[in-house]
């Protein structure tokens, strides 16, 4: 979860103006001083990029128009929470600086078929979004990468195993509040304003729910039908593609079910909202088992704890409920 705010009390402004060296330095959390325009360890987004109005009687004794109040830089506090039953389910996440720029980059991998496809992913796959990213932190940049590292992925995953996984990738680009987000399959990713609904950032590819993702298996001359019960011998359960039996048509790995499988992601950038936001990447396990309102609910309950506990929180919700934990 990321999450943003506005720091209760603004940098007082210098006097003379900005220069060099005289720039204000932001405090972290932890008390250490970070030195100018680097932001602070704990916490959440804080933007320091808006002036705030001065008051009257915030003036400047050296004749020197009064400059606005200043804020420290946004920040973001990551956390991971998991209850794992098939050992299928991985995570990674990095955070680095290119050119000045800190970027937070975060992974769901969620296998099926086996765990050997969601953990070359874990393994390798945000390496291979660095390196083709190359050290341009843009969101176009950033979402050419996410194609990239996702289609290599399906090429190394298919010589390897037929199991296949799901793919999220968020980068949040703190110098410039973008989110930038690539997503094969049915791990999603929200955005949870400080007040208001939470939104999607990601897009569905499970074939009982994409109209587009439907049509385009059907044009290729792919077989959709549902899985026969075991114990009536009638459809059941989500549609599938034949061969293979995958819900849905976007993924890496899959060999099995051949040309079918997308390994082309979806891609957006999407702004942080002003007043701040979390972002919660997770598998299905969560969002087959809550409603993201009930996701929301969860995290702004937990607003000022810190951010493990509003992950661990979340999942605890959804482990809860009587289907959740059955399909991880």
């Amino acid at each position: 979860a990321a999450r943003a705010a506005r720091p209760p009390s603004p940098i007082k402004p210098l006097k003379g103006g900005l220069k060099g060296d005289n720039l204000p330095h932001c405090q972290s959390l932890k008390g250490e001083d970070r030195g100018p325009g680097r932001p602070p360890d704990k916490q959440v987004l804080r933007d320091g990029t808006d002036p705030l109005p001065l008051s009257s009687s915030d003036t400047c004794s050296e004749g020197v128009s009064p400059l606005p109040l200043l804020l420290p830089p946004w920040t973001c506090e990551c956390a991971e929470a998991q209850r794992d039953l098939k050992g299928e389910d991985c995570f990674d996440s990095r955070r680095l600086v290119w050119g000045g720029e800190e970027v937070v980059v975060m992974l769901v991998a969620d296998g099926h078929g086996g765990g050997e496809a969601s953990r070359h992913c874990r393994d390798h796959l945000l390496d291979c979004y660095l390196a083709s990213a190359a050290g341009d932190p843009s969101a176009p940049s950033l979402l050419r990468a996410g194609v990239a590292a996702c289609e290599r992925m399906h090429e190394e995953v298919v010589g390897m195993t037929t199991a296949g996984s799901t793919i999220t990738i968020v980068a949040l680009n703190l110098a410039r509040l973008e989110l930038s987000v690539c997503n094969l399959g049915d791990s999603e990713a929200w955005l949870v304003p400080r007040s208001g609904s939470p939104s999607r950032l990601t897009e569905d590819h499970r074939l009982e729910t994409s109209a587009a993702e439907r049509e385009r298996v059907r044009k290729m001359g792919g077989n959709l039908a549902h899985a026969k019960s075991r114990k009536t011998g009638l459809p059941a359960g989500p549609l599938r593609l034949w061969p293979g039996g995958v819900a849905q048509a976007r993924s890496v790995g899959d060999a099995d079910v051949g040309r079918f499988i997308l390994p082309t992601p979806y891609v957006r950038t999407v702004p942080v909202p002003a007043a701040g936001c979390e972002v919660v990447v997770a598998s299905d396990g969560i969002w087959d088992a809550i409603y993201p309102s009930m996701v929301a609910a969860t995290l702004r309950g937990m607003r000022h704890q810190p951010a493990l506990l509003a992950a661990s929180a979340v999942v605890d919700r959804a482990v809860s409920q009587r289907h959740a934990y059955a399909c991880d």
